[in-house]
């Protein structure tokens, strides 16, 4: 890049000065200057000195303030308020949803639960707003000491830790507070394998980058299964398929990776299934013979069929099985509200999922655009089988229902839709020549090590 004139230079920090972006600015001063210096030396060419060329060059571009404050509405922060309505919606039907709970059960243990659910919703929403101001990018240098050490809590912690229902899912923290650690892993284990790997898979995916991957995704499947978290294990292991595939474009490759993964899961439940998961699983085949089996199922059923289109009111009577209502939220919805609301809920839950699916297009940098898959994979496999339970037609699972169920995966749920609305935050911020030194930076091994 030659020196420019002086005018030029002063004429571009007037511009840039109206542009709060400063990593734009770089982008701007090259591409703007560039026009700006070709059409100084047409008019150099057609006999004009250099001065009157640079005015000329500037008088063409206009006043700066004015195309500056137009650069910045190209290139400023930028909030997806659709998102966030949808965010806002579910937010209030859950805490609805809870205090319908509370109020109606006799149980006295279920009702302090509501003040919880607020904590935890509080909580969830401050995770939320310091990832959306979060530079997501820095992650990525964090990726390793974030996969260790979630791998090393996955494998200390049923050693420390009591078990509940024959798992060690939940981590004590300083203060009593419980976190859910194999829910933390789902989330984020993928977002720092795809960090760690997205690199070497895009550029040479080769045999010695495919087993990496494989290696970097085995660990924790290991550790989950051992965890007895089964439903976990399963959850990442179709995200880790998911992400290979988008990653690498191999589809044959993933599709083997799909087969293999399936069959070594029906393995599993044939031969070292020790708490009967594969009569629960296959328990929905045989509902009308197996009444007992299927008491969750058989009571799901029941519900829906007699909620009718407006519900039996806020005042329903809580039995036996409506006790565990706070594993089946849209159960509860509907056997409140009725039909028009289930149907309005899962109208809304498309709508939502769509919103983050239709994010992908506008992201330009490769590791935003991971993180969008990840985040809209994973909320998109629990949301559909959570609907799914909801008809009292598949097996029941502990895949809790996103930011609508009770429980601290609100937690993470907040916190990663924080982080994807960062990503869309920046997409139009982000220097592209910045980057791509970014990039080179972190490729090479002599500046990564």
């Amino acid at each position: 890049m030659t020196d420019r004139h002086e005018k030029i230079k002063h004429y571009l920090d007037q511009l840039c000065s109206q542009v709060k972006a400063r990593e734009v600015h770089t982008d701007l001063r090259d591409e703007l200057g560039n026009h700006m210096e070709e059409m100084m030396l047409d008019k150099e060419q057609e006999g004009l000195s250099q001065e009157e060329a640079a005015a000329y060059a500037i008088d063409q571009m206009g006043d700066p303030a004015v195309v500056g404050k137009s650069m910045h509405r190209l290139h400023r922060h930028r909030m997806h308020w659709g998102l966030l309505v949808g965010l806002i919606g579910l937010s209030i039907t859950s805490l609805l949803l809870i205090w319908i709970f509370t109020t109606n059960v006799a149980d006295e243990k279920y009702q302090s639960l509501y003040r919880g659910h607020v904590v935890y919703t509080v909580i969830g929403v401050m995770l939320m707003l310091f990832f959306i101001y979060f530079d997501y990018r820095k992650l990525k240098k964090a990726a390793w000491w974030i996969y260790i050490l979630l791998n090393a809590l996955l494998w200390i912690n049923p050693m420390i830790s009591t078990d509940f229902y024959g798992m060690s899912r939940f981590l004590i923290a300083p203060l009593g507070f419980v976190i859910d650690l194999t829910t933390a892993s789902v989330w984020i284990l993928p977002l720092a394998i795809g960090a760690i790997v997205q690199d070497k898979l895009r550029s040479n995916c080769n045999m010695q980058s495919i087993l990496t991957y494989i290696a970097l995704v085995a660990l924790p499947v290991v550790l989950l299964f051992q965890m007895s978290d089964w439903v976990r294990m399963f959850l990442f292991g179709t995200m880790s398929i998911i992400l290979f595939g988008w990653l690498t474009r191999k589809w044959l490759y993933t599709a083997l990776g799909a087969v293999v993964t399936g069959s070594i899961f029906v393995l599993l439940l044939f031969f070292a299934d020790q708490y009967g998961r594969l009569k629960r699983l296959s328990v929905v085949l045989n509902l009308q013979d197996d009444p007992c089996g299927g008491y969750s199922n058989n009571s799901i059923i029941e519900i829906i069929q007699s909620a009718g289109w407006w519900g039996n009111g806020i005042d329903t009577t809580f039995d036996k099985f409506k006790t565990s209502y706070l594993d089946y939220p849209g159960v509860l919805l509907i056997d409140v509200f009725g039909w028009s609301a289930g149907i309005l809920l899962l109208v809304g839950i498309i709508w939502f999922v769509a919103s983050m699916v239709k994010i992908l297009p506008h992201i330009r940098e490769d590791f935003g655009r991971m993180i969008i898959i990840s985040i809209t994979s994973m909320f998109a496999l629990q949301i559909i089988y959570s609907l799914a339970m909801t008809t009292g037609k598949a097996p029941i699972l502990s895949i809790v229902f996103p930011l609508i169920g009770y429980g601290n995966h609100l937690l993470f749920e907040y916190a990663m839709l924080g982080l994807l609305l960062g990503v869309y935050r920046r997409k139009d911020t982000i220097s592209k020549k910045n980057e791509k030194i970014r990039q080179k930076v972190d490729a090479d091994p002599m500046t990564s090590s």
